[in-house]
């Protein structure tokens, strides 16, 4: 990571540079104005959009006429959970069966879930930052090499994985994404406003959803040891046979992979509430 996504990582970019003439200048002055410009950008989407998908990353199964081994998230746009832009400009593809084979029975085998009829998975998408270009430096420590060089860029990137459901997920238990703000649909209209009014004087996360050293809270849909700014895009089901005990994992099953895209959040623009409301 980056330091300015550790930065960004710690939630604090309320100091930007102040620049006179005479003062002289080195990478860190230029660290802390990316930082504060990206961190007061992220920090507002976060709070007045929150998280979740903003357009397009819909996740789509193998086609059984076409090639039954990928599969393919959209191209998208989305916010995480530290208000950073999330986004997929081409078509992102995983080979779901080599995938399937990489896993180990055992973790297989607790993914089964007989009432659905195959292992459970989810997909995920992170923010992530790739290192683009080489320019020349200097060598930092204790070298004398002459011909030292560093990223000349760092891209916004982002990063698509599948994650096993244990057999701890039940309807009593989907471990899905869940709103941070309460359902006043069932309040009398005349309630709702004071409602929402008090939800919003509640919605100050820091010292809630951040820990020691700038971690956040996993979230019900994150395993144990899963990367909490990670962000749920949908919930696979890979048809499968009953585990036959041993190392040997569920048989797959020659039946379409069902997925559920609209279990995620979504982070709504503006355009699209309004259309909800009918203007």
């Amino acid at each position: 990571m980056s330091t300015i996504e550790d930065r960004m990582m710690a939630a604090d970019t309320r100091d930007r540079p102040h620049y006179s003439i005479g003062v002289l200048l080195d990478a860190e002055d230029f660290y802390a104005e990316q930082s504060y410009h990206r961190g007061r950008l992220a920090r507002a989407l976060g709070y007045l959009f929150g998280q979740g998908t903003v357009a397009g990353l819909e996740v789509r199964p193998p086609a059984l006429a076409d090639d039954p081994d990928f599969l393919r998230v959209m191209p998208g746009l989305a916010l995480d959970r530290l208000g950073r832009l999330v986004e997929l400009r081409q078509m992102y593809c995983l080979r779901l069966q080599r995938w399937y084979r990489a896993q180990s029975a055992d973790e297989l085998a607790a993914a089964f879930h007989a009432d659905r009829g195959g292992v459970v998975a989810d997909v995920f998408i992170r923010f992530e930052v790739c290192p683009n270009g080489k320019t020349p430096a200097f060598a930092r420590g204790p070298f004398d090499a002459v011909d030292a060089v560093e990223p000349s860029r760092l891209r916004d990137a982002a990063r698509v994985t599948i994650r096993l459901r244990d057999d701890r997920v039940s309807d009593a238990n989907p471990r899905l994404p869940a709103s941070p703000w309460p359902n006043l649909s069932a309040l009398p209209e005349a309630d709702r406003v004071a409602a929402l009014k008090q939800a919003v004087l509640g919605a100050w996360r820091e010292g809630t959803q951040f820990e020691s050293g700038g971690a956040l809270d996993p979230l019900p849909e994150h395993a144990a040891g899963q990367d909490t700014t990670d962000l749920f895009l949908a919930r696979l089901v890979i048809p499968s046979g009953p585990p036959p005990g041993g190392d040997q994992p569920p048989p797959r099953l020659d039946a379409p992979v069902q997925v559920d895209n609209l279990a995620r959040a979504f982070a709504l623009a503006p355009p699209a509430a309004l259309r909800w409301l009918g203007l």
